[in-house]
């Protein structure tokens, strides 16, 4: 069974390739180009992961993250980032992200770590 996620990338063809690789692998797909959609978009317990870029026109997508876990929402994010920097790597881990990966990044990670992250059935 698919996950419900939610993809928050400003990227035009990065969004378009996430939205249909991530359809083609069985998942339901939320699209927002910029921090604002994104907040409005994501709903918690409604989700199953984000895909959450960092850098957004319109803010910053770790500071997002830091908010929606400060009012306990506990939803798996996947940051993505154009930069490998130790100061982001610390600031990613310090609002709670799930896992970072750097763009441009290879899809069968992403899958890999979409697939790490899936809420186990208890089974």
């Amino acid at each position: 069974m698919g996950l419900r996620l939610l993809v928050v990338e400003d990227d035009a063809g990065i969004r378009s390739m996430l939205d249909r690789g991530l359809r083609l692998a069985g998942h339901e797909v939320v699209l927002a180009a910029d921090l604002a959609a994104g907040r409005a978009a994501w709903e918690p317990g409604a989700l199953d992961a984000v895909i959450l870029d960092v850098m957004l026109p319109d803010g910053d997508g770790i500071r997002l993250l830091a908010e929606r876990r400060a009012a306990g929402d506990t939803t798996p994010t996947v940051l993505l980032t154009a930069r490998e920097a130790a100061d982001l790597q610390a600031r990613a881990t310090a609002a709670g992200a799930s896992a970072r990966l750097v763009k441009p990044f290879a899809y069968a990670e992403l899958l890999a770590v979409l697939e790490r992250l899936r809420p186990s059935t208890g089974a």
